[in-house]
């Protein structure tokens, strides 16, 4: 196979275009770039009403799968089953090393049957004391060892993600990362705001306040990030197979402060974090870290609804769960409500992420205009059953992404401690002798970039963005390429199964610790990121 041409040198400017040859996979044995329909993924979740457990033994003929009301045909069907045997491989992280100055931001899933389980305990959004209860119920169950699952646990504070411990079915580490929460607090983890600051936003609160900027400034702020780190991590699960659960673990926000406020844009993000879970095929599981809740006016018995109507002056103690129930009703979890036994709901979700089954069909629609398409399930001539799924996907176009759109993506992914996995991409980064740079070599997955066929040639373009951060993750060193594609047949045909490859000369700045790498497809926005932690004889003026 032919090398890529590299690109050589520090850019002077943000941007600089450039061409790649040879350096594409095909997305099928014979080579076929433009997909006329798309195949959309269906994770089910089948109880028995009366016993809670998961009902077994189902056929795909038995299944009724609808787009719109429209029965589909079930192209794709199987059964998870999470293996509880000890002999089970251990799950480890994606980020490190993969081998010596090789870095990746996937991994191999083949032949494991661990659902993946991530549990993000909001200390933005709730109280400071809440932290405590929220760690002690997921240690108490991840403890209890009574279902095998491959764990990550994060925490939400005011600047966004914080990664606890990143995907593990070492239950001893995560337990133990979590006893660190409880026992040392925001002020020596630096994982949140100070005690006492939280303050629930709601629509009440609001309507009240109406003239004070400061407070809608905080709602948005609040909101925007919450959501943002949801995104994140449907991003960072995208490409772990089947369906993934997530616990979170809040007191939540104001679903109808966001739907009323159009005016601030919170609307279009509610539905980016929507598209990006269940595009990810993740159900989000609600815990209440507020537990039973009352006010004057209002019993605790009664459960989060999103029809509560609230009279002039009187407010729901239960308002700010309507965003916690709708995620979770709309991508296929559940939420646990008015209960101070959180470790029940922690046992619960996890339950759901032992059994299910994965339906799949080909969209056969004409017309993709960025709406919202519903989806639903059903096992007719079956009763007494709990169906729960993912209620919609997005029919996004697929035509580019204007520039604005794809810097968007690709800061966003900069900045996300998360690594994006949409994209798979491997980093090879290696000095160069007798000079003061670096060869940074990265070879994106097969298929991971759009291809389209124009006059008998295979044309694409993917963004890659290079930053260098110190330690205190300052950026010292910012660049982006524009990566045009151009491929014949043969060529296309060679290449499948390699990948495409990308390399450029870097000056490693003496400062730089870390060097995050972000690529966004041109076309349908799909989005991967690295990061590469820089060795001391990479660094420019480093001793040999």
């Amino acid at each position: 196979m032919c090398e890529s041409v590299s690109i050589v040198g520090k850019l002077p400017f943000r941007r600089q275009s450039a061409l790649l040859l040879l350096a594409c996979a095909a997305l099928a044995q014979t080579p076929s770039f433009r997909v006329e329909t798309r195949v959309v993924e269906v994770p089910v979740v089948v109880r028995d009403k009366k016993t809670g457990r998961a009902v077994q033994g189902l056929k795909a003929e038995d299944f009724a799968l609808l787009e719109d009301g429209k029965r589909q045909k079930i192209e794709f069907f199987s059964i998870f089953q999470a293996d509880t045997s000890v002999k089970a491989r251990t799950r480890t992280g994606p980020r490190g090393e993969v081998e010596q100055g090789v870095f990746r931001n996937r991994r191999d899933e083949a032949g494991e049957a661990t659902p993946v389980v991530a549990v993000l305990i909001d200390g933005f959004n709730a109280r400071y004391e809440d932290q405590y209860y929220a760690a002690q119920a997921a240690a108490k169950v991840i403890e209890a060892r009574g279902r095998r699952a491959s764990w990550s646990i994060y925490f939400l504070g005011r600047h966004g993600i914080r990664i606890l411990h990143d995907y593990s079915t070492n239950t001893e580490s995560v337990v133990e990362r979590l006893r660190r929460l409880k026992a040392a607090g925001n002020a020596a983890e630096g994982l949140g705001a100070e005690a006492g600051s939280w303050q629930p936003y709601s629509r009440t609160d609001l309507e009240r306040k109406a003239s004070a900027g400061a407070d809608e400034a905080e709602m948005r702020y609040r909101a925007v990030t919450t959501l943002a780190s949801l995104r994140d991590i449907g991003r960072h699960l995208s490409a772990l197979p089947g369906r993934k659960s997530l616990i979170w673990i809040t007191a939540g926000l104001s679903l109808n402060a966001i739907v009323d406020s159009r005016r601030l844009g919170l609307l279009p993000l509610w539905n980016l974090t929507l598209d990006a879970l269940n595009g990810a095929n993740v159900a989000v599981y609600s815990i209440d870290s507020e537990g039973v809740r009352t006010t004057r006016g209002y019993l605790a018995e009664i459960p989060a609804s999103r029809g509560v109507s609230l009279r002039r002056g009187l407010r729901s103690p239960m308002e700010n769960t309507h965003i916690m129930a709708s995620l979770s009703d709309a991508t296929g979890g559940r939420w646990f409500m008015n209960s101070n036994d959180l470790a029940k709901g922690v046992d619960e979700s996890l339950a759901d992420s032992q059994v299910f089954y994965r339906l799949a069909y080909r969209a056969t629609r004409t017309k993709w205009d960025g709406r919202k398409v519903k989806l639903d399930v059903k096992v007719p001539g079956r009763k007494n059953l709990e169906v729960r799924h993912r209620l919609n996907y997005f029919a996004r176009p697929i035509e580019p992404l204007e520039e604005k759109a794809r810097d968007r993506l690709l800061a966003d992914a900069i900045i996300s401690p998360l690594e994006a996995v949409e994209i798979g991409v491997t980093a090879r980064l290696t000095p160069i002798d007798g000079s003061d740079e670096s060869m940074l070599r990265l070879t994106v997955d097969p298929g991971s970039v759009t291809l389209a066929e124009t006059g008998g040639r295979y044309v694409g373009r993917m963004d890659i963005r290079c930053v260098q951060a110190t330690v205190e993750s300052k950026v010292i060193d910012d660049v982006t390429d524009e990566v045009n594609l151009n491929l014949a047949l043969a060529e296309a045909e060679r290449s499948y199964g390699e990948g495409f490859n990308y390399q450029r000369r870097l000056r490693i700045q003496p400062d730089t610790r870390t060097l995050k790498i972000a690529i966004c497809d041109y076309v349908p926005g799909r989005v991967g990121s690295l990061r590469v932690e820089i060795p001391d004889r990479a660094r420019a003026g480093s001793a040999p």
